[in-house]
C-alpha cells in the first residue's frame, strides 16, 4: 500500500501548489535507499603495476588516471529525486590521511595515504557526480578530486540519481620509499560519500591490487678485466689516437618487470674512475691508468656498444628498458693517448671502474 500513498500525496501537494505559495516541497525531493540500508562498499582493483624501484618521490606507478568502474559488493542501491525546489547535496569526504609533501602541483590534501608505505592515490570521480548530464550531482569548484562536494538543484526528471556503482580516475604516486617485494592493497577505506537524506555513510571505497618494484637483483660482467690488446708503441703517434675498441657486457639477472611493458623501468648505470690518475676532463669517457700500470701517457676510454659514443663518467646514464627475462647491457673499451707521443711508455696498461646501477 505504500507506493499507493505516496502517489495520493504527489498529487495533492501538486494540487495546492498551484493555490498557495507556502506548501511544502515534494517529500520525495531528497535521497534514500531502494534496497535495505548500506553503507556499501567498493574495492577498486588497479591490477599489479610496477614502479622503477629508484623513481623520485612524486613519480606515478603504473597508469595515470586509471579508469575504474565497480559495482559494490553487497548489491545495494540508493536513488535520489530532485524537481528543482532544493538542493541537494554530496560529500566525498577523505577517511584517509593525506600523504605528506607536496606532488607535481596537485591540490593540497588530494593525495591519499594508502596501506602500503611510500605510495598514495588520488581518486576523481566520475558519473553521476561529475555534472554530466541532469541527472548528476555538479562539483561546486567543478573539480572531482577527493575531497570535494557537490549539489543538484535542478529537475532530474524521470531519471533520478542513482548510486550503486563508482566510477573513478585513479592514480598512484609515490610518496616515499616502498618496501621490497610485492605490496598488496588490503581495501582500508580511503574515502567515502554521502548525500541528502541518507544518515551516516552511502558508500566507502578502497583499492585492491599490487605493488612491485621493478628492478634487477644481480649482475654478472662478461669479461674482468677486459683484454684490451697488445699494442705497438710506435702506433701512438698523437694525442686523440685510439685502438680498436673491444666489446663487453653487463648482464642483469633476477629482474622484477613489467611483462606488458606497460611500466617501463629503465636500467641507468654511473662509472666512477677507481684508478686515481688524473686525465684532461675534456675527453668524455676517458679514464686514467692504475698505480700498478707500467705503461704512460694514455688512458682508457668507456664507449656506448656502437664503440664510438662516449660514456659520461661520475653521471648517471640511462641505458635501455628492463626485461624480466633478463638485460644485458653492452659496451665497449678502447686505449686512448692522453699525452704527446714523447710521453708514451710502452708497459701494461691497467685500470678499473666502478659502477652503480639504478632504475627509473
Amino acid at each position: 500500500m505504500t507506493p499507493s500513498i505516496r502517489s495520493l500525496i504527489t498529487a495533492l501537494g501538486l494540487v495546492a501548489s498551484c493555490q498557495a505559495s507556502w506548501v511544502m516541497a515534494d517529500p520525495f525531493n531528497t535521497c534514500e535507499w531502494r534496497t535495505v540500508p548500506g553503507p556499501m562498499t567498493h574495492f577498486q582493483d588497479v591490477g599489479t603495476v610496477y614502479v622503477p624501484r629508484d623513481a623520485p618521490v612524486g613519480s606515478i606507478i603504473g597508469t595515470e588516471r586509471l579508469f575504474k568502474r565497480t559495482h559494490n559488493n553487497e548489491g545495494l542501491t540508493a536513488r535520489c529525486y530532485n524537481n528543482g525546489d532544493v538542493r541537494l547535496i554530496f560529500n566525498a569526504q577523505a577517511s584517509a590521511p593525506p600523504a605528506a609533501g607536496i606532488y607535481g602541483g596537485l591540490a593540497p590534501l588530494s593525495v591519499l595515504r594508502t596501506n602500503i608505505p611510500g605510495v598514495g592515490a588520488l581518486f576523481s570521480l566520475g558519473f553521476p557526480f561529475n555534472g554530466s548530464a541532469s541527472n548528476a550531482f555538479v562539483p561546486d569548484h567543478g573539480d572531482t578530486t577527493v575531497p570535494f562536494n557537490a549539489h543538484n538543484a535542478h529537475n532530474v526528471g524521470v531519471t533520478f540519481i542513482h548510486i550503486s556503482t563508482l566510477e573513478s580516475r585513479i592514480t598512484l604516486i609515490k610518496t616515499g620509499p616502498i618496501p621490497p617485494g610485492p605490496q598488496t592493497f588490503d581495501g582500508t577505506e580511503l574515502f567515502s560519500g554521502r548525500v541528502t537524506g541518507i544518515a551516516g555513510k552511502v558508500f566507502t571505497a578502497g583499492l585492491a591490487g599490487t605493488v612491485i618494484q621493478a628492478h634487477c637483483g644481480s649482475n654478472t660482467v662478461s669479461a674482468d678485466p677486459v683484454q684490451l690488446g697488445e699494442w705497438d708503441q710506435r702506433d701512438f703517434t698523437s694525442p686523440g689516437y685510439t685502438t680498436t675498441a673491444i666489446p663487453f657486457s653487463i648482464t642483469l639477472n633476477d629482474c622484477e618487470a613489467d611483462a606488458s611493458n606497460a611500466n617501463i623501468a629503465t636500467a641507468t648505470i654511473q662509472f666512477e674512475d677507481a684508478s686515481a690518475a688524473p686525465v684532461p676532463p675534456s675527453v668524455p669517457g676517458v679514464f686514467g691508468l692504475s698505480p700498478d700500470s707500467t705503461a704512460q701517457g694514455i688512458g682508457i676510454q668507456l664507449l656506448k656498444r656502437d664503440g664510438t659514443t662516449p660514456v659520461e663518467l661520475n653521471t648517471p646514464v640511462p641505458l635501455i628498458p628492463i626485461s624480466a627475462s633478463g638485460t644485458v647491457l653492452d659496451f665497449t673499451a678502447r686505449l686512448y693517448q692522453t699525452g704527446p707521443s714523447r710521453d708514451v711508455r710502452p708497459g701494461v696498461a691497467k685500470g678499473a671502474l666502478n659502477f652503480t646501477l639504478t632504475y627509473r
